[in-house]
């Protein structure tokens, strides 16, 4: 796996190509000379990473269940277009409307003609207990409503106390909200600083001179996360499969990117705990008024106006039943309807798919969008037999068709074809298209066969009976030696390639060697594994023995 922050370097190389005419960013009303506020990409280029294949299917079922962390899994790298206003001298430009689950380390900003002094991270949000905490010692408005005749009075005072129960100092007395009877609220009349709707990233810079310039701020950030599908339909005589490939796109962080270039990365990206974003920090505004009773009374007494407290968080709530509605994670499943493929580019050595046209990523939303339709591919029918030795009563066992597809352009492919779920289609003689099953096919480089795992094939089987079990030799030199008969049996009325693996463990035993066999083995090239492969005609029956020694010592 190659390092993160080679991988880091194309992506940025990549994002310039999504650059577009972007609106001027004026400063923030009230901030002084020296602060400059850039409130909003322009636009935004968005490269989503994979450390690990993604089983879109189980994606989609964590997303229903609330518990699930999925904001602080995936990884992607945003990169933005941004117009600033820089300040003379020294001053403090602040990045708002990055993405919920930004690694703030990772940030860098290009294009800046100012020395970086500083560079911090804002993660308090605008909540009721931020506010209080934050506010303490600025003035405030106290809205009384009496909810007997509606009455609404208002003073202003100053808050002296948050969290732990609010308390204002109102001409020179102090006053508990929620303690007077009536219905209660505070207004602030600014934000205090450090606070926002999202994250904010601050730099603070020396400049000679003032100016406004474009520049570039990319970041990394989780939440994002993509997965590939393909669609088989394999022809009557399961010579050719048209085959298509879906890239799902997931957003389970809280910021949509709109009208964005997005470009999906395959292969597993090494990463660590540097990769991972800084969780807000989540308080609890105890705003109920205090007991009225003497301090000295104590729990019990206290207890009594409101129950217990809770000593530890609630366990998570079981998965729903079948049917049960509940409120997903995922708002929206989207699925585009074009056929225009997504564009492959090289990453370095990570390979790339470009979706070929701005799309959405919305926050809490899967979408899914073509990048792969190949027709007439052109594959070879093998029907793979199990090695599994057993007594001669036993039952024989069943082979697996495997469709194997060269991954090359004269085939009909010759493309990177990531790891992803695999549905098959086939026509029967009731209806054009009926499901024929599902497979996991691995990341397959160009040149190398992708292999399907179709269906079972019933009218094929094989039998392993285990025909000699003996030691020969003493201490270092003592070697077991195996026999086995092998029966492979075609019921069908057609002509089948058969092939199975020889042995299981036992070839990799130290000193392996095959004294005797009545089927001659072969390596296949592409796997490196040792197998018997032939062709049985119809109604064909094949036995033949086998026997090997490896070393046993004492």
């Amino acid at each position: 796996m190659r390092p993160l922050c080679a991988v880091l370097a194309c992506a940025v190389a990549w994002g310039p190509l999504a650059a577009a005419a972007l609106p001027a960013i004026a400063q923030e009303t009230g901030v002084s000379r020296a602060e400059a506020v850039s409130e909003r990409p322009g636009s935004v280029s968005v490269v989503v990473y994979r450390d690990r294949p993604v089983d879109t299917g189980e994606l989609l079922e964590r997303s229903r269940q609330s518990w699930s962390r999925l904001d602080l899994e995936g990884l992607a790298l945003i990169v933005e277009k941004r117009v600033v206003d820089v300040p003379a001298g020294e001053g403090v430009i602040r990045f708002k409307g990055l993405a919920t689950g930004i690694v703030p380390h990772s940030a860098t900003v290009e294009g800046l003609p100012a020395e970086l002094l500083e560079q911090n991270a804002d993660y308090d949000l605008i909540s009721p207990a931020n506010l209080l905490e934050r506010a303490i010692g600025e003035t405030v408005t106290v809205v009384r409503t009496n909810a007997g005749n509606g009455e609404v009075v208002e003073q202003s005072g100053v808050l002296r106390a948050g969290t732990n129960g609010a308390v204002v100092e109102i001409d020179g007395r102090f006053e508990a909200l929620d303690c007077s009877g009536l219905t209660e609220r505070l207004v602030f009349e600014t934000v205090p600083e450090g606070l926002g709707a999202t994250p904010t990233l601050s730099i603070r810079t020396r400049a000679e001179q003032a100016g406004r310039y474009e520049v570039t701020l990319a970041y990394l950030a989780t939440g994002l996360q993509w997965s590939a599908d393909y669609v088989a339909r394999v022809s009557a005589d399961e010579s050719t499969i048209n085959l298509e490939g879906w890239i799902t796109l997931a957003n389970f962080g809280g910021t949509s990117f709109a009208d964005a270039p997005v470009l999906v990365v395959a292969g597993d990206l090494s990463r660590d705990a540097d990769t991972r974003p800084i969780e807000v920090r989540t308080r609890i505004a105890n705003t109920t008024c205090w007991p009225q009773q003497r301090s000295h009374e104590g729990w019990e007494r206290y207890a009594t106006y409101h129950g217990p407290p809770a000593m530890m968080p609630p366990p998570p709530p079981p998965p729903p039943a079948p049917g049960v509605a509940m409120r997903m994670m995922v708002e929206e499943i989207v699925v585009t309807g074009s056929r225009i493929k997504a564009e492959l580019q090289e990453l370095g050595d990570y390979k790339a798919y470009v979706i070929p046209h701005r799309t959405t990523v919305a926050a809490r939303q899967t979408k899914q969008v073509l990048f792969l339709a190949q027709d007439n591919v052109a594959v070879e029918r093998v029907v793979v037999l199990p090695f599994s030795p057993a007594v001669d009563t036993a039952p024989a066992d069943f082979g697996q068709i495997e469709l194997r597809a060269p991954n090359i352009e004269a085939k009909g492919l010759g493309i990177p074809v990531p790891e992803g779920g695999v549905a098959f289609y086939v026509a029967t003689a009731d209806q054009p298209t009926a499901y024929a099953g599902s497979d996991t096919v691995s990341d397959t480089a160009v040149g190398l066969p992708v292999r399907f795992s179709f269906q079972t094939a019933t009218g094929i089987t094989s039998k392993v009976v285990v025909t000699g079990d003996e030691s020969r030799g003493r201490g270092a030199r003592k070697r077991q030696v195996d026999s086995h008969r092998i029966t492979l049996a075609n019921t069908t009325g057609l002509a089948v390639d058969v092939e199975m693996p020889v042995g299981s463990w036992e070839t990799g035993a130290r000193g392996f060697r095959i004294e005797r066999e009545g089927l001659r083995s072969q390596i296949d090239a592409d796997t490196g594994q040792r197998v018997w492969r032939t062709r049985l005609a119809a109604g064909e029956t094949r036995t033949f023995d086998v026997r090997w020694s490896y070393d046993d010592p004492e």
